[in-house]
Protein backbone atom coordinates (compact mmCIF):
# COMPACT_ATOMS: atom_id res chain seq x y z
CA UNK A 1 0.00 0.00 0.00
CA UNK A 2 2.52 2.33 1.12
CA UNK A 3 4.68 1.76 -2.32
CA UNK A 4 1.28 2.67 -4.26
CA UNK A 5 0.53 5.50 -2.40
CA UNK A 6 4.35 6.53 -3.20
CA UNK A 7 4.25 6.06 -7.01
CA UNK A 8 0.74 8.17 -7.00
CA UNK A 9 1.94 10.52 -5.79
CA UNK A 10 5.32 10.51 -7.74
CA UNK A 11 3.19 10.76 -11.03
CA UNK A 12 0.97 13.51 -9.60
CA UNK A 13 4.31 15.44 -9.19
CA UNK A 14 5.49 14.82 -12.97
CA UNK A 15 2.13 15.85 -13.98
CA UNK A 16 2.00 19.21 -12.49
CA UNK A 17 5.87 19.79 -13.61
CA UNK A 18 4.78 18.95 -17.10
CA UNK A 19 4.73 21.99 -19.26
CA UNK A 20 0.98 23.21 -20.92
CA UNK A 21 -0.03 21.85 -23.87
CA UNK A 22 0.84 24.02 -27.03
CA UNK A 23 -1.91 26.21 -28.43
CA UNK A 24 -2.39 29.07 -30.63
CA UNK A 25 -1.73 32.99 -29.48
CA UNK A 26 -2.88 36.08 -31.21
CA UNK A 27 -1.14 39.39 -31.30
CA UNK A 28 -2.74 42.44 -31.76
CA UNK A 29 -2.38 45.62 -32.92
CA UNK A 30 -4.31 48.92 -33.42
CA UNK A 31 -3.08 52.04 -35.71
CA UNK A 32 -4.64 54.21 -33.08
CA UNK A 33 -4.66 53.79 -29.26
CA UNK A 34 -6.35 57.51 -28.98
CA UNK A 35 -8.62 59.42 -30.92
CA UNK A 36 -9.58 62.73 -30.32
CA UNK A 37 -13.24 64.63 -31.05
CA UNK A 38 -12.62 68.23 -32.11
CA UNK A 39 -15.82 70.10 -33.53
CA UNK A 40 -15.41 68.66 -36.93
CA UNK A 41 -15.35 65.33 -36.04
CA UNK A 42 -17.21 63.07 -38.77
CA UNK A 43 -15.96 59.89 -37.92
CA UNK A 44 -12.72 57.48 -37.53
CA UNK A 45 -11.96 54.54 -39.11
CA UNK A 46 -10.24 51.98 -36.92
CA UNK A 47 -7.35 49.02 -38.35
CA UNK A 48 -7.11 45.99 -36.70
CA UNK A 49 -3.88 44.07 -37.47
CA UNK A 50 -3.16 40.50 -35.38
CA UNK A 51 -1.28 37.75 -36.14
CA UNK A 52 -1.20 33.91 -35.22
CA UNK A 53 1.20 32.41 -33.62
CA UNK A 54 1.42 28.37 -33.31
CA UNK A 55 3.94 26.47 -31.03
CA UNK A 56 5.74 24.07 -33.13
CA UNK A 57 4.26 21.39 -31.18
CA UNK A 58 0.53 22.24 -32.20
CA UNK A 59 -1.32 20.66 -34.59
CA UNK A 60 -1.79 22.08 -37.76
CA UNK A 61 -5.64 23.42 -39.11
CA UNK A 62 -6.34 21.46 -42.20
CA UNK A 63 -9.41 24.30 -42.22
CA UNK A 64 -7.46 27.28 -41.37
CA UNK A 65 -8.40 29.94 -38.79
CA UNK A 66 -11.27 32.26 -38.61
CA UNK A 67 -11.32 35.47 -36.64
CA UNK A 68 -14.18 37.87 -34.82
CA UNK A 69 -12.72 41.04 -33.78
CA UNK A 70 -15.27 42.85 -31.40
CA UNK A 71 -15.23 46.08 -30.14
CA UNK A 72 -17.29 47.40 -27.04
CA UNK A 73 -17.53 51.31 -26.10
CA UNK A 74 -18.47 52.50 -22.84
CA UNK A 75 -21.63 50.80 -20.83
CA UNK A 76 -24.58 52.72 -20.15
CA UNK A 77 -28.25 52.47 -18.75
CA UNK A 78 -30.43 52.24 -21.93
CA UNK A 79 -34.40 52.07 -21.23
CA UNK A 80 -36.71 51.11 -24.27
CA UNK A 81 -40.22 51.57 -24.32
CA UNK A 82 -43.42 50.52 -25.80
CA UNK A 83 -45.96 53.18 -26.87
CA UNK A 84 -49.71 52.56 -27.84
CA UNK A 85 -52.44 54.97 -29.07
CA UNK A 86 -54.90 55.71 -26.46
CA UNK A 87 -58.07 57.76 -27.31
CA UNK A 88 -55.92 59.58 -29.80
CA UNK A 89 -52.88 60.24 -27.86
CA UNK A 90 -49.74 57.68 -28.21
CA UNK A 91 -48.81 56.98 -24.18
CA UNK A 92 -46.19 54.09 -23.06
CA UNK A 93 -47.39 51.18 -22.11
CA UNK A 94 -44.34 49.70 -20.90
CA UNK A 95 -40.55 49.24 -20.44
CA UNK A 96 -37.81 47.56 -19.61
CA UNK A 97 -34.21 48.97 -18.80
CA UNK A 98 -30.80 47.54 -19.76
CA UNK A 99 -28.45 48.33 -16.93
CA UNK A 100 -24.82 48.00 -19.25
CA UNK A 101 -25.53 48.50 -22.71
CA UNK A 102 -22.22 49.22 -24.51
CA UNK A 103 -22.52 52.57 -26.23
CA UNK A 104 -20.99 51.33 -29.30
CA UNK A 105 -20.89 47.40 -30.80
CA UNK A 106 -19.16 46.28 -33.95
CA UNK A 107 -18.38 42.72 -35.02
CA UNK A 108 -16.44 41.77 -37.72
CA UNK A 109 -15.61 38.54 -39.02
CA UNK A 110 -14.38 36.45 -41.51
CA UNK A 111 -17.33 34.51 -42.45
CA UNK A 112 -20.89 34.86 -40.90
CA UNK A 113 -20.98 33.82 -37.41
CA UNK A 114 -23.50 30.79 -37.66
CA UNK A 115 -20.52 29.36 -40.20
CA UNK A 116 -17.71 30.26 -37.70
CA UNK A 117 -18.97 28.37 -34.11
CA UNK A 118 -22.10 27.38 -32.95
CA UNK A 119 -24.57 29.26 -30.47
CA UNK A 120 -22.76 28.23 -26.92
CA UNK A 121 -18.96 29.58 -27.38
CA UNK A 122 -20.89 32.52 -29.13
CA UNK A 123 -23.26 32.96 -26.42
CA UNK A 124 -20.30 32.68 -23.57
CA UNK A 125 -18.13 35.03 -25.13
CA UNK A 126 -21.36 37.91 -26.24
CA UNK A 127 -19.63 37.74 -29.91
CA UNK A 128 -22.75 38.59 -32.46
CA UNK A 129 -25.66 41.17 -31.91
CA UNK A 130 -28.04 38.40 -30.86
CA UNK A 131 -25.67 37.44 -27.83
CA UNK A 132 -24.37 41.01 -26.88
CA UNK A 133 -24.62 41.40 -23.04
CA UNK A 134 -27.16 43.89 -22.42
CA UNK A 135 -26.29 43.44 -18.29
CA UNK A 136 -28.41 40.68 -18.58
CA UNK A 137 -28.42 36.76 -20.38
CA UNK A 138 -29.02 37.54 -24.28
CA UNK A 139 -32.78 37.55 -25.29
CA UNK A 140 -34.59 34.58 -27.12
CA UNK A 141 -35.96 35.10 -30.33
CA UNK A 142 -39.03 37.45 -29.98
CA UNK A 143 -37.79 39.32 -27.11
CA UNK A 144 -39.68 42.32 -28.72
CA UNK A 145 -37.88 45.34 -26.14
CA UNK A 146 -34.32 43.60 -27.07
CA UNK A 147 -35.27 43.84 -30.48
CA UNK A 148 -36.09 47.10 -30.31
CA UNK A 149 -33.07 48.16 -28.53
CA UNK A 150 -30.42 46.74 -31.59
CA UNK A 151 -32.47 47.74 -34.60
CA UNK A 152 -32.40 51.36 -33.06
CA UNK A 153 -28.93 51.32 -32.44
CA UNK A 154 -28.13 49.83 -36.01
CA UNK A 155 -29.88 52.53 -37.59
CA UNK A 156 -27.73 55.36 -35.85
CA UNK A 157 -24.61 53.59 -37.11
CA UNK A 158 -23.21 52.47 -33.22
CA UNK A 159 -24.62 48.86 -33.66
CA UNK A 160 -23.10 46.84 -36.61
CA UNK A 161 -22.08 43.23 -37.48
CA UNK A 162 -20.27 42.79 -40.29
CA UNK A 163 -19.37 39.19 -41.87
CA UNK A 164 -16.38 39.26 -44.26
CA UNK A 165 -14.59 42.00 -43.62
CA UNK A 166 -11.80 40.83 -41.99
CA UNK A 167 -9.11 39.75 -44.25
CA UNK A 168 -7.02 37.24 -43.86
CA UNK A 169 -3.68 38.38 -45.74
CA UNK A 170 -1.85 35.26 -45.02
CA UNK A 171 -3.36 31.75 -43.14
CA UNK A 172 -2.10 33.59 -40.10
CA UNK A 173 -1.96 37.08 -40.58
CA UNK A 174 -5.21 39.01 -40.84
CA UNK A 175 -6.83 43.01 -41.30
CA UNK A 176 -9.59 44.58 -39.85
CA UNK A 177 -11.26 48.45 -40.81
CA UNK A 178 -13.48 49.17 -38.03
CA UNK A 179 -15.40 52.47 -38.82
CA UNK A 180 -16.91 54.98 -36.09
CA UNK A 181 -19.12 56.83 -36.51
CA UNK A 182 -19.06 60.72 -35.82
CA UNK A 183 -21.63 60.44 -32.54
CA UNK A 184 -19.48 57.97 -31.21
CA UNK A 185 -19.12 58.58 -27.05
CA UNK A 186 -16.26 59.43 -25.40
CA UNK A 187 -14.06 56.89 -23.42
CA UNK A 188 -12.43 53.71 -23.18
CA UNK A 189 -13.25 51.10 -25.44
CA UNK A 190 -12.38 47.48 -25.86
CA UNK A 191 -11.35 45.29 -28.32
CA UNK A 192 -11.42 41.60 -28.31
CA UNK A 193 -9.76 39.13 -31.23
CA UNK A 194 -11.22 35.66 -31.00
CA UNK A 195 -9.81 33.28 -33.08
CA UNK A 196 -12.00 29.87 -33.91
CA UNK A 197 -10.55 26.55 -35.70
CA UNK A 198 -12.99 23.78 -36.36
CA UNK A 199 -15.87 25.93 -34.61
CA UNK A 200 -13.91 25.76 -30.97
CA UNK A 201 -11.96 29.11 -30.18
CA UNK A 202 -8.34 28.30 -30.25
CA UNK A 203 -6.60 31.66 -28.90
CA UNK A 204 -8.21 35.62 -28.04
CA UNK A 205 -6.43 39.05 -26.99
CA UNK A 206 -8.04 42.01 -25.92
CA UNK A 207 -6.53 45.39 -26.15
CA UNK A 208 -8.32 49.18 -25.81
CA UNK A 209 -7.73 52.39 -27.01
CA UNK A 210 -9.50 55.87 -26.17
CA UNK A 211 -12.27 58.44 -27.41
CA UNK A 212 -11.88 61.54 -25.77
CA UNK A 213 -12.90 65.16 -26.50
CA UNK A 214 -10.29 68.15 -27.22
CA UNK A 215 -10.99 72.02 -27.12
CA UNK A 216 -14.00 73.81 -27.07
CA UNK A 217 -16.14 70.44 -26.91
CA UNK A 218 -14.12 69.39 -23.84
CA UNK A 219 -14.55 72.00 -21.82
CA UNK A 220 -18.19 72.59 -22.50
CA UNK A 221 -18.55 68.86 -21.33
CA UNK A 222 -16.56 68.53 -18.72
CA UNK A 223 -19.25 72.27 -17.45
CA UNK A 224 -21.84 70.59 -18.10
CA UNK A 225 -20.77 67.70 -15.78
CA UNK A 226 -19.17 69.11 -13.19
CA UNK A 227 -21.15 72.45 -12.77
CA UNK A 228 -24.52 71.76 -13.97
CA UNK A 229 -26.60 74.81 -12.36
CA UNK A 230 -23.79 77.10 -14.29
CA UNK A 231 -24.15 75.45 -17.64
CA UNK A 232 -27.84 75.68 -17.50
CA UNK A 233 -27.27 79.42 -16.44
CA UNK A 234 -25.00 79.64 -19.74
CA UNK A 235 -27.51 77.74 -21.98
CA UNK A 236 -30.57 80.21 -21.11
CA UNK A 237 -28.37 83.71 -21.27
CA UNK A 238 -26.98 82.22 -24.49
CA UNK A 239 -30.52 81.48 -25.73
CA UNK A 240 -31.33 84.92 -24.76
CA UNK A 241 -28.68 87.06 -25.89
CA UNK A 242 -29.22 84.82 -29.36
CA UNK A 243 -32.81 85.95 -29.37
CA UNK A 244 -32.29 89.40 -29.05
CA UNK A 245 -29.25 89.81 -31.72
CA UNK A 246 -32.04 87.92 -34.06
CA UNK A 247 -35.10 90.99 -32.81
CA UNK A 248 -31.89 93.49 -33.95
CA UNK A 249 -30.97 92.25 -37.10
CA UNK A 250 -34.89 91.62 -38.60
CA UNK A 251 -36.34 94.48 -36.97
CA UNK A 252 -38.41 96.28 -39.49
CA UNK A 253 -38.37 99.83 -39.20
Amino acid sequence: MRTAATLAIACLALLGAAPPAAAEQVVVALSMARIEIESDFTGADLSVFGVIERDAATVSRPGGYDVAVVVRGPPEAVITRRKERFLGIWMTEASRTFPTVPSFYSVDTTRPLAEIAGERPLAADGIGLAYADFGERYGASGDAFREALVRLKVRTGLFDERPGTVELLTPTFFRATVPLPAIVSDGAYTVEVHVFADGSEVARATTDFTIAKIGFEESVHRIAVTQPILYGLGVVALALLTGWLGGVVFRRD
